[in-house]
């Protein structure tokens, strides 16, 4: 073992003490013994390590917090990142975890100036004015105030030194600690903590790249970009790498600052409303959003424009994924339970391992109360608490995305009802989702629609000439050798026969299918009738001859 090799060892180790010290000090013992480093404890100990797990769940919540904010900012993160996993962690946990705050002291402005000269140059040649004192600061970084020479008011966002170290150190101790729980607990073992560990450890060091935080403001910048109302910072490549951000500075009030708000007079019903269809852009137009909307990332520039910053925590949606939950919605607006559990079936949410008719009968009960909540008020809190318990005794796979969302949601729900106590989510979000699910029926977009999803699933079937093709000169260079022999019975050899005939079918009408929607997309205005009508019966013909052919097979 070398000397480097070393010396992490006993690192590591002198961080084990520390972790054991801290879990027990808050009385976490029973967690020292899942991670199976009970052994380390002096003997006089041990039983107090499996004692102590004997708390009501909203106490020890409230202890985990306490310790994983003391052990430091890799820690506090990863608290944040499980209240996101309510497939793993019980209710009490999600919630104590969820108020975790990430406030230590700043660092000093000699260590600022050292990380500006670092990444971008001396901040007296860059810029006219810069604040030595933090307008923030945080586990992975601060934020200062300056003016470049051009003129421009900027934040820099500064990342805090030695950061990426310590917390790749602390990666590595954590993952070891999972494996480690894993070969001594099958409790840990099925809840996979390693898998978990190591999406942890990715979402983590993606937060310590600031270029990567810049190109989520630059999109969501550009989403906005004709709507006057949603401010977005413009970042500043020039100034910006790893560890240095520059954009805007946006002069505002901060959404949580209700009393500034009403001072300036401004209309608090108007500010919730815009603020609410600003975000729910993010979701139903853009498919991007800010993952963490708390109130100090939002500003009231005033009541006619809204401001969003810090883009570090983003999630996307794709196309698939907006239409997954298109169909969730619409089948628990329909109350069409059958539906829903198939939908939640193909998202992946359902296991093979979930009692479904006790799933179905609890599953009806929150259906019923989002219905409910139609005729007063959404009561948001109370449908994501039935949610989480659902999720926690059945053990839903929740996609992060999702519970990005749902976080997210509730955030500025809640948000909007601080601001306005008669606001009524459901009355922005009714009208938005209205307006999307219109647009989404244009026939231009059902026809791209239906191209995209024509071509994706016959693809394959479309290469099928091409890769027999390449088997054919395969083995006629002699590179594929096959030994097959096969005795087929007078039965076996007319459904071998009428198989041929059905696979040729299929590939006669999926070529007139594409080649009709081919002469549809390439018609020119001169000669639309013709061109266009032939595509239309081409595609017509084709269509009827696939449903024939689908309905015969399954006869069969």
């Amino acid at each position: 073992m070398g000397y480097s090799s070393k010396m992490r060892h006993w690192k590591h180790f002198k961080r084990y003490r520390k972790i054991i010290r801290v879990f027990m000090k808050y009385g976490l013992g029973y967690l020292v013994k899942l991670m199976g480093l009970d052994s380390l404890l002096p003997r006089q100990k041990r039983q107090a390590a499996k004692d102590n797990g004997r708390e009501s769940e909203r106490i020890l919540a409230e202890r985990l917090c306490q310790a994983l904010s003391e052990l430091g900012p890799t820690f506090i993160k990863l608290g944040q990142i499980f209240s996101t996993r309510p497939d793993m962690f019980a209710p009490a946990y999600i919630e104590e975890l969820e108020k975790l705050q990430d406030k230590v002291h700043p660092f000093s402005y000699q260590e600022v100036v050292e990380q500006l000269v670092k990444e971008i140059g001396h901040p007296d040649e860059i810029f006219a004015e810069f604040d030595p004192e933090p307008l923030a600061a945080a586990s992975i970084g601060q934020v200062h105030m300056g003016r470049l020479k051009s003129g421009e008011r900027v934040i820099v966002k500064i990342q805090r030194p030695n950061i990426e170290e310590t917390v790749e150190s602390d990666l590595e101790i954590l993952l070891e600690l999972a494996q480690l729980s894993e070969k001594k607990s099958a409790e840990a073992q099925r809840l996979g903590v390693v898998a978990m560990l190591e999406d942890y450890a990715r979402l983590l060091l993606r937060e310590l790249d600031y270029d990567r935080e810049a190109r989520n403001t630059d999109r969501i910048y550009q989403n906005f970009a004709d709507d006057e109302r949603v401010i977005i910072p413009r970042v500043y490549w020039k100034y910006t790498t790893r560890r240095v951000l520059t954009e805007d500075y946006i002069d505002g009030v901060k959404l949580s600052d209700l009393d500034q708000i009403t001072a300036r007079g401004w209309d608090r019903g108007k500010t919730s409303r815009l603020g609410t269809e600003a975000f729910l852009a993010q979701i139903v137009l853009h498919g991007f959003f800010q993952a963490d909307p708390h109130p100090g990332n939002i500003l009231v520039v005033d009541e006619d424009h809204i401001a969003f910053i810090d883009f570090g925590e983003v999630s996307a949606l794709s196309e698939r994924r907006l239409n997954s939950l298109g169909e969730l919605l619409l089948s628990i607006d329909r109350k069409d339970m059958d539906k829903t559990v198939a939908t939640l079936e193909n998202m992946g949410i359902i296991t093979d391992s979930v009692e479904m008719d006790a799933f179905q009968e609890d599953f009806s009960d929150l259906v019923e109360l989002v219905s409910a909540s139609r005729i007063g008020n959404l009561d948001m809190n109370r449908i994501r608490k039935d949610l989480l318990d659902i999720t926690y005794r059945y053990q839903l796979k929740m996609p992060s995305y999702l519970t990005s969302l749902m976080k997210a949601l509730i955030t500025v729900e809640g948000v909007g009802k601080k601001l306005d106590p008669n606001f009524n989510f459901l009355e922005v979000a009714g009208p938005m989702a209205q307006k999307v699910v219109q647009e989404k029926m244009k026939p231009g977009n059902i026809y791209g629609y239906m191209r995209r999803k024509y071509y994706s699933d016959l693809r394959p079937l479309i290469s099928l000439p091409s890769n027999f093709n390449k088997l054919l000169k395969t083995t006629d260079q002699g590179k594929l050798n096959m030994n097959i022999q096969i005795s087929f019975s007078g039965g076996a050899k007319r459904s071998m026969t009428k198989l041929i005939n059905r696979l040729s079918a299929s590939l006669i009408i999926a070529g007139g299918l594409v080649s009709s929607a081919l002469v549809i997309q390439s018609s020119h205005s001169e000669v639309i009738i013709s061109h266009a009508t032939i595509g239309v019966i081409g595609f017509a013909v084709s269509l009827f001859a696939l449903i024939v052919f689908i309905v015969s097979f399954f006869r069969s």
